[in-house]
C-alpha cells in the first residue's frame, strides 16, 4: 500500500519516464500475447478510472491510454503477422465500403482549421482506436465453451464494481469516494437537482461511462441466461441484475433505465420465437430475473429510485426531444456552421483544447459551436460527408450483427448478436465518440456480431481427432490453438 500512495505523489515528468517504459514492455508482451492482451484490455476499461482518481491522479493522462496500449501490441500481431491458424480463416464482410467508409471519416484529418498535425493524428484517434477490435474478436475465443466460461466471469465482475457504486451512493455528496466520482474538485459532484445525493460512477471516471457499463453488463448477463450450460446462474439472477438495476437508479442517467428496459424486451421477443436459447426454461427464467432486478432496486434502493424520478420529472424534456427534437436542432446548426466539410476531426473534443493550450499550439481559426448531443458534434467536426462515412460504418455493423442473428442457430452467438443489435441501436443517439468507455465496447462488441462470418479458406475432409467445431464455425473444424 505505501508503494501505491507513492506512486501517486511522484511528480509528472517521473511518471511520463516510467510510463514510457513501462508501456514499450506491454506492447512487446501484447505482441506475443495478443488475445491475452485483448481480455486484459477489457478488464482495464473497468479500472482504469478507479485508478486514475485515486491511485494515480497526477497521471490521469497516462491511465487513460491504459487499455489503448495493450491493444496496439495486439493490433501489430493480429493484423501485420498473424499466426498461421488465422490465415486460414477471413471474415466475409465487404471490406471495400468500409474502407470507403473509414476514408470519408479520414479526410476530416486534413482540415486546415485543426492546424496542428498532432491533434489531426490525436483526433484519427478517438474515431478510429478501437474499431479494429471488431474484426478481431471472432478469432478471440478458440471455441464457444471458452468463450462462455471466460464472459460469465467477466459479466460477474459487475458485482465489485456495483458494490462501490452503493458506497458511493450512500456516502457524503463531497466525500473522497464522489469527488472521485465527479471527477473535479469537490464543487464538481454531480447531483440529482434535489436533496444531497451524488450521482454515482462506480470505477468510471465520469457518469457517461458508468451508463455504458450498467447497460452492457445487463446485456451480457441476459445473453448468458439463454445458455443451459451456464454456470453461476444464480449469481446473474440475484447479484449481478438486481445490482445493476439499482445502479443504473444511482446513476440517474434516464438512457441507462430506458435503454436496458428496451435490451429485457428485445431479449423476450426474441425468446418467444423459440430460436434464441439452449435453455428450455429461458423465457421463465426471463421473468424471474425481470421479476428479481425490478423488486430488488425498489425495495433496496427504494431512495435512489426516489431521486431518479425527481430528476426525470424535473429535466423539462422527453425521451422524444433527447432522441428526435435535440438531435435534429444540433445537426441544422452543425451544417449550418460547419458546411461540407466542417471544422476538423476531433476539434470539438475537450482533450484537444486542454492538448493545444498545454503544448501551446495556437488555437483554431474557426471555433465549433457548442452542441449537446453527439451527432451534432460528430456533423459540425466532420462535415456532412464524414458524417455519412462514421454513421454509414456504425450503420453498417448494425446490419452484419442483424444478419448473423438471423443465420445462427440457437446458442450463444445469436443470443450475443441480438444483443449487439439491442445495444447498439440506442446508442446511436447516444455518446460513443465522446465517451471512451462507449467506444471501447460498442465495436468490441460488434465483432461478436461478425462471428458467423468466418469462414474457412482452406477445405479440410474432416476435423482432427479430439477437435470439436469452434464457437462461430459449427460445421467446420476447430482452428489450432
Amino acid at each position: 500500500m505505501n508503494g501505491i500512495f507513492l506512486a501517486a505523489k511522484l511528480p509528472l515528468s517521473t511518471l511520463l519516464l516510467v510510463g514510457g517504459m513501462g508501456a514499450l514492455l506491454l506492447i512487446s508482451w501484447s505482441y506475443s500475447n495478443w488475445r491475452a492482451a485483448v481480455k486484459v484490455a477489457f478488464v482495464a476499461v473497468l479500472v482504469e478510472g478507479a485508478i486514475r482518481k485515486w491511485l494515480l491522479p497526477q497521471g490521469q493522462e497516462l491511465v487513460y491510454f491504459l487499455k489503448d496500449v495493450f491493444l496496439v501490441g495486439a493490433y501489430l500481431k493480429f493484423y501485420f503477422a498473424p499466426d498461421p491458424d488465422l490465415r486460414a480463416y477471413r471474415l466475409r464482410v465487404p471490406g471495400m465500403l468500409i474502407f470507403l467508409l473509414c476514408a470519408l471519416v479520414s479526410f476530416s484529418a486534413l482540415n486546415p482549421n485543426i492546424g496542428s498535425l498532432l491533434l489531426a493524428v490525436y483526433g484519427f484517434k478517438i474515431y478510429f482506436m478501437y474499431v479494429p477490435l471488431a474484426f478481431m474478436m471472432p478469432y478471440l475465443f478458440r471455441n464457444q465453451q471458452e468463450m462462455l466460461r471466460q464472459l460469465t466471469w467477466y459479466a460477474l465482475l459487475a458485482i465489485p464494481i456495483c458494490i462501490l457504486g452503493f458506497l458511493q451512493y450512500t456516502s457524503d455528496r463531497f466525500s473522497v469516494m464522489n469527488t472521485f466520482a465527479a471527477g473535479m474538485g469537490e464543487t464538481g459532484a454531480t447531483g440529482f437537482g434535489v436533496g444531497d445525493r451524488a450521482r454515482v460512477t462506480g470505477t468510471f471516471s465520469y457518469i457517461t461511462g458508468h451508463t455504458t457499463f450498467v447497460i452492457i453488463f445487463f446485456a451480457l448477463a441476459i445473453a448468458l441466461l439463454t445458455m443451459k450450460e451456464t454456470k453461476w446462474k444464480a449469481g446473474l439472477i440475484f447479484g449481478v441484475l438486481p445490482l445493476l438495476a439499482g445502479n443504473a437508479l444511482m446513476n440517474g442517467a434516464r438512457a441507462s433505465v430506458v435503454t436496458m428496459a428496451f435490451v429485457a424486451c428485445g431479449f423476450a421477443l426474441a425468446a418467444m420465437t423459440g430460436r434464441l436459447a439452449t435453455s428450455r426454461n429461458f423465457v421463465m427464467t426471463l421473468i424471474v430475473s425481470a421479476v428479481i432486478a425490478v423488486g430488488g432496486a425498489v425495495y433496496f434502493f427504494a431512495d435512489a429510485l426516489a431521486h431518479w424520478e425527481a430528476r426525470f420529472m424535473t429535466s423539462g424534456d422527453s425521451i422524444a426531444s433527447r432522441t428526435v427534437d435535440h438531435p435534429l436542432a444540433a445537426l441544422n446548426l452543425a451544417i449550418k456552421e460547419g458546411g461540407a466539410f466542417g471544422f476538423g476531426i476531433g476539434t470539438a473534443h475537450p482533450a484537444t483544447a486542454a492538448i493545444r493550450s498545454k503544448l501551446e499550439i495556437l488555437p483554431m481559426k474557426d471555433k465549433v459551436p457548442p452542441m449537446d448531443n453527439e451527432p451534432g458534434q460528430i456533423m459540425a467536426e466532420l462535415g456532412f460527408f464524414g458524417f455519412v462515412g462514421w454513421y454509414g460504418l456504425r450503420f453498417l455493423l448494425l446490419w452484419l450483427a442483424w444478419i448473423s442473428y438471423l443465420k445462427s442457430p440457437p446458442g450463444l452467438v445469436r443470443a450475443m448478436s441480438l444483443a449487439v443489435v439491442l445495444i447498439t441501436g440506442p446508442f446511436l443517439f447516444m455518446s460513443v465518440v465522446y465517451n471512451h468507455t462507449a467506444s471501447f465496447f460498442i465495436f468490441a462488441l460488434a465483432g461478436f456480431g461478425l462471428i458467423p462470418l468466418v469462414e474457412s479458406t482452406v477445405q479440410r475432409r474432416f476435423a482432427p481427432r479430439g477437435r470439436g467445431g469452434s464457437s462461430h464455425l459449427q460445421n467446420q473444424p476447430r482452428r489450432p490453438a
